[in-house]
Parts: C-alpha cells; structure tokens; sequence
C-alpha cells in the first residue's frame, strides 16, 4: 500500500484593524459606508479623489469605486457585500483592478460600528492581503481614507 501524506502550511495571515472613535453616530456612519454621494467625499488616501462610485446595498450585491491621483491615474476596485446588519456591522469583499478590469487577490473587508454614549467607535479590519508589501501600503492608505472619513463624518453629523 502506498500512502501520500501531504501537509499544507495555511498562508501567514495578513490584517489590518484600525480603530477610530467618531464624534457623530453609528446609524450616520454606517450611511458615509454605503451610499455613494457620501463615498465620493471620502473615500480613498489623503490627496485623491472618487469621481466614480456605483453600489449595490444588498447581500450579494456588487459596488465598485474609482480612486483618481492628482495626477490622473486611476485605480479601480470593486467587490460583493456579504453581510450588511445596519447600522451595526458591514462586511464586504475587496479586489483591486488591473488595467483589463480582471479582479486581483480578493480580501476581506468587515466595519464594525459601537455606540459610545455621543460618540461611536469604528473597528476597520481588513484581511487576507497577500504579502507584507500590500500590507504596508494599504495600511497607510486605509489611515489616511480613515482620517478623511472621520473628518467628513463630524462635519455632516455637526451640520445636521
């Protein structure tokens, strides 16, 4: 009898969580997440834009988003929404575009929104990033899209 034994490393998980606590509230946190006039003004790091954002708000619904440098090159994501819990918790899958449209390594993306009296607190995590290089730059680019959202986010919850 021959026996074939194999044994498989699981890869090295790869994820970011950022938190961040938000002078204004869940429900309208959970609202900048999911419709596209409020993406369009945050979405993306610091010195980019979002000119185009299509979404599909239900479980197995797709989006997609543009993000433009200030010297024009695009890039483009998109992704399927697996879990939507308003205004609780979102989770939705994420892949980068190359120049054809074909979808790159697919990760993970979950929101997690906690009321804290006046105040909510945001837990970003995103996992399944494929090497520690797309680590590192995502993670700086999450922060800076990040602080652009919080900044959006008690500017429109103080104007009411």
């Amino acid at each position: 009898m021959t026996a074939a034994n194999e044994i498989r490393r699981p890869r090295p998980l790869r994820e970011i969580v950022l938190n961040r606590e938000i002078a204004a509230p869940r429900t309208l946190l959970f609202r900048l997440w999911t419709e596209p006039k409020h993406l369009m003004r945050w979405w993306g790091p610091q010195n980019m834009t979002a000119p185009s954002v299509s979404v599909d708000l239900r479980e197995g619904g797709a989006w997609r988003h543009c993000i433009l440098t200030p010297e024009g090159r695009e890039y483009w994501s998109h992704g399927r929404y697996l879990e939507i819990v308003p205004p609780e918790r979102l989770v939705f899958t994420f892949a980068w575009e190359n120049q054809d449209g074909k979808p790159g390594n697919p990760m993970q993306v979950t929101l997690e929104f906690h009321e804290l009296g006046e105040k909510t607190r945001l837990v970003f995590r995103k996992s399944e990033l494929p090497d520690d290089t797309e680590l590192r730059l995502q993670t700086g680019g999450w922060e800076q899209a990040l602080d652009k959202y919080v900044a959006y986010a008690e500017t429109t919850s103080r104007e009411g």
